[in-house]
């Protein structure tokens, strides 16, 4: 059978229709990629935050011993101050390590 003129317009119809579903896809493509970069962003972020996370707890945690075993040194009386009492607050800690003999 030999094709008419008509059937030459419904043939560009579907050309027209597949080009549009390519801008569609590309647009998709596009959407996808930038999710993908904002997924990257608030990934790094959340580790960021989770390394600053850590530190927090390991600085609580190390305070919190601290405190434990100088309340376990000294009487409760002495531990509601919140100071251990064996050192001036400004004096270093090798302070008292140094050998001074007696006079």
């Amino acid at each position: 059978m030999k094709k008419t003129g008509s059937d030459h317009d419904s043939a560009a119809e579907p050309l027209g229709r597949v080009r549009l579903q390519a801008d569609v896809a590309k647009q998709r493509v596009r959407i996808a990629k930038d999710e993908l970069k904002r997924a990257r962003k608030r990934l790094k972020e959340a580790k960021r935050e989770a390394k600053r996370a850590r530190k927090l707890a390991a600085a609580s945690r190390k305070a919190w011993k601290r405190a434990r075993r100088a309340q376990k040194k000294r009487p409760a009386k002495a531990a509601v101050t919140g100071t251990s009492g064996s050192r001036p607050l400004g004096s270093p800690r090798w302070s008292r390590l140094t050998y001074s003999p007696p006079m």
